[in-house]
């Protein structure tokens, strides 16, 4: 430390003799430049000595912490998000172009996801954390509320307002590039969010907070059966699944989020326009499910190479398909657990066949 606190006062004793020196008449006649330039040499002094003492140890708000590697997400998401070609596609533009202009963002980004249980919501929101921050989903930076477990209870709703906005200005406050993923929206109380409207709207800043460089992502399984039926329209029509775009579905959503029961319903988030991206996660079909249970079992064995018979088996056990036969009622839901459950069942007759 004592070598560090040595590096402190040199940089310090630079940049004071840098912000005189550059304009001598400045320094010496107008006392306001001076004390300004003395601020930004103390600034730059001590981000330069965070970086090198406090920011190597512990978890920093800094581009080392906080590298925003899209191209990662991207990558990430083609390689294992299955059926879901708006999302992937949607998440990556609208995360890229934040970062890309984060400096003059004007609001923070504001993303909500819908659809059925199994189809990727949770999945693709952590991959999101895995790709802006070095330390995940544990990053002090990321914070998550769970509907059934951060706010039970409809007649708490006004605690509960008050201290969600609690926590986002103590946590933009620590960090401007901070994530937030409100899981089960549905199982949250109506109106919970109409108190952060102001806080997700353009020019959200105040003096001591600045959200708009934050993010805002809301998971929900509203509207599954609706996107279910409008993709089912537009299959019947003789449009292929992949060629389907973003407003095929986008109105849908925002409509049946108002409508329906939970955190988003007759919410002035909808109402005052701040979601930036409703983002539809399509029914997945056989094809989608079984890819899932290829890249579960690749987990367990580093193989690709599944047998046949074990896949059906998975199949059969694992997914239940709606009346048309064609959807997944549960996605992948239940996938890596049968997985799990299947592998381990043939490693423990392994030894038995062997011996017989």
């Amino acid at each position: 430390m004592r070598l560090e606190a040595l590096w402190f006062r040199k940089l310090l004793f630079l940049c004071l003799s840098v912000s005189i020196v550059v304009e001598p008449s400045y320094a010496f006649f107008d006392l306001e430049k001076l004390k300004n330039d003395m601020r930004s040499g103390i600034k730059v002094a001590f981000e330069a000595t965070r970086d090198l003492t406090i920011c190597h140890y512990y978890e920093c708000c800094t581009s080392h912490y906080i590298p925003a590697d899209i191209n990662a997400l991207r990558n990430s998401l083609e390689a294992n998000l299955f059926g879901q070609h708006i999302a992937k596609k949607l998440v990556v533009n609208a995360i890229g172009g934040h970062f890309q202009q984060i400096h003059k963002s004007e609001k923070p980004l504001v993303i909500s996801f819908h659809g059925a249980p199994g189809t990727g919501k949770n999945y693709i929101a952590e991959h999101i954390a895995n790709a802006l921050f070095k330390k995940g989903s544990q990053s002090e930076f990321v914070h998550k509320y769970l509907g059934r477990i951060d706010f039970p209870l409809e007649s708490k709703v006004n605690e509960y307002k008050f201290r969600l906005v609690e926590d986002i200005k103590r946590a933009t406050a620590k960090c401007p590039t901070s994530l937030f993923i409100f899981d089960e929206v549905e199982k949250m109380p109506p109106g919970l969010f109409d108190t952060i409207v102001s806080l997700l709207d353009n020019h959200a800043y105040t003096r001591e907070h600045n959200f708009r460089q934050s993010i805002f992502i809301f998971l929900s399984n509203v509207a599954g059966p609706e996107i279910a039926n409008q993709l089912k329209l537009i299959l019947d029509k003789g449009t292929w699944r992949e060629s389907t775009e973003l407003h095929d579905f986008e109105r849908t959503l925002e409509i049946s989020a108002y409508n329906l029961e939970g955190g988003l319903y007759r919410s002035e988030m909808i109402e005052s326009h701040v979601v930036d991206h409703f983002v539809p996660f399509l029914p997945l079909e056989q094809r989608h499910v079984e890819k899932c249970i290829i890249r579960e079992y690749h987990k367990l064995t580093g193989s690709s190479n599944i047998d046949e018979t074990l896949l059906k088996d998975i199949m059969r056990e694992a997914v239940t398909f709606d009346e048309t036969g064609i959807f997944s009622n549960n996605g992948c839901k239940r996938v890596s657990k049968k997985v799990e459950s299947f592998y381990y069942n043939r490693l423990r007759k392994a030894p038995r066949n062997e011996e017989l």
